[in-house]
């Protein structure tokens, strides 16, 4: 009919420790949730900046081979211009092969080509070009609009040549009369070694990259790996290592399973201009702090569910103790009249009612302890009582002690299970009695509701009443002395 007190319940704590445990996890979710989800997005913007700086990087060797070859381009037309001005004013040096050598020796030149007006080789330095045209190939035909203006000059990039496929920079303008035009041809040792020593793979080796972050330039036609951070890769496709773009969006943060250097990564690329730049980094080092940050997180959800516990427990404590001093009587230890009255109007509406059996009980003499022993010896009087009563028939249910001298059980038991408990308070008194050399008796009165199903409780009570105040008259009847000496 009441509760254990101070202590929860096992299935209590097993609920508690539940919801603790449901609560942890949540927290440790969320903060998982948030952490990996600012390592994403800490990862992507390492990417954007490091694929800017690639680009920007790519760009501007773009730049400098540009510059590079208009430098060169302008200086070749200012060579084939001083050319066609001595062929204009040596006499006979277009029909001779040494002297023209003579000359492109003396202009750093490689090659002297003289074409008439119809656009086919005359003259120069290298007779088995004699009769070749603009119209002999790819590469003669770049000067064909030259044929329509006369006031034209110009330059090839570097080019595989028509004759012998030898990469070769020409450069074409007209005499100063307009009747033939002078080619010179040079290799282009300077540009192609500045070439050779700005390649994509110079560019990427040079970019400042950590552990588990690599970098790939791969051209954007073929996918062809120009340079990359990651040993190994340079030289083989995208698609080789693992890495199918059709299957990635740009701009974004993918995750690629594995590539053939390992993984799984996170993998961000973009296509600018020629190239595709390629940011591989490991999921492993983008997450490497997330089990230390979960660690320390669940180190101190433990340690402050652990804080909480305690201040929950203690809180508890207190509450329970102050509900437990508010309906415990404090010299005998059992429930008091407050939680009687509590205990009986619950119990009415309890299908358990008509099971109950309603103990009355009242010391006898009492008063007459008191006053010849003293209070003191009273109250020895009906804490030892409360005692007994406690230990014979409190194992069947609640006693309470409702006044002065004044006691209620709602116990459950059968006939049998009270005769043998009276007969064992009997005992006890009795013993009591002749240890202490004063009288410890008590009037009892028994109602059971199964025998009077019709009564309320407090009828029962009432009944109860009765029959312990007919008890207590067959005692004083027997001692011969007055019942209000009680």
């Amino acid at each position: 009919m009441h509760g254990n007190g101070k202590r929860v319940s096992r299935q209590n704590k097993l609920q508690l420790i539940a919801i603790a445990v449901c609560v942890m996890a949540l927290l440790l979710g969320i903060e998982d949730f948030i952490i990996s989800s600012g390592n994403r997005s800490q990862a992507y913007r390492t990417a954007t900046l490091l694929t800017d700086e690639v680009s920007g990087l790519l760009s501007a060797k773009a730049r400098r081979e540009q510059t590079l070859v208009e430098s060169l381009k302008e200086n070749y037309i200012t060579r084939a211009r001083a050319v066609a001005y001595m062929v204009d004013h040596i006499p006979g040096i277009d029909s001779d092969i040494e002297e023209l050598e003579r000359v492109a020796s003396l202009m750093s030149i490689d090659e002297i080509q003289i074409f008439d007006a119809t656009g086919t080789i005359i003259g120069g330095t290298v007779p088995s070009y004699y009769g070749y045209s603009l119209d002999s190939g790819e590469q003669m035909a770049f000067f064909k609009p030259m044929l329509g203006d006369r006031t034209l000059a110009m330059c090839q990039d570097v080019t595989p040549n028509t004759a012998e496929g030898k990469s070769m920079m020409y450069a074409m303008c007209w005499n100063g009369q307009g009747e033939r035009m002078i080619q010179i041809g040079i290799e282009p040792v300077r540009l192609l070694e500045e070439l050779r020593t700005d390649t994509v793979s110079d560019v990427v080796s040079s970019l400042p990259v950590y552990e588990g972050l690599d970098v790939l330039v791969a051209d954007w036609e073929s996918e062809e790996i120009l340079g990359a951070t990651l040993n190994g890769a340079a030289g083989r496709t995208l698609i080789e290592l693992g890495i199918d773009l059709q299957k990635l969006k740009p701009h974004a943060l993918n995750s690629v399973s594995r590539t053939e250097f390992g993984g799984p990564y996170y993998c961000t690329y973009r296509s600018p201009e020629d190239y595709t730049i390629v940011i591989l980094q490991e999921k492993r080092y983008v997450n490497r702090s997330l089990p230390v940050i979960m660690l320390t997180l669940s180190l101190y959800l433990l340690f402050s569910a652990g804080v909480l516990t305690v201040i929950v427990r203690r809180m508890t404590s207190r509450i329970v103790d102050e509900q437990e001093n508010a309906n415990t009587d404090s010299l005998t230890g059992m429930r008091n009249r407050r939680a009687y009255e509590t205990d009986m109007q619950a119990l009415q509406n309890d299908p358990k009612r008509l099971e109950v059996v309603y103990i009355s009980m009242d010391l006898n003499g009492l008063k007459e302890i008191n006053d010849h022993h003293g209070h003191e010896a009273g109250d020895w009087l009906i804490t030892d009582a409360a005692e007994y009563m406690k230990e014979c028939y409190g194992i069947y249910g609640t006693l309470y002690r409702i006044g002065g001298d004044e006691f209620a059980a709602l116990v459950y038991a059968d006939a049998w299970q009270l005769k043998r408990a009276d007969v064992l308070f009997k005992q006890k008194m009795d013993t009591w009695t002749r240890r202490r050399g004063w009288e410890m008796s008590v009037s009892i009165g028994i109602a059971y509701a199964r025998e009077e199903p019709s009564l309320s409780l407090s009828e029962l009570a009432k009944l109860a009443d009765e029959r312990m105040y007919e008890d207590k008259a067959k005692f004083y009847q027997q001692k011969g002395r007055d019942r209000r000496a009680r």
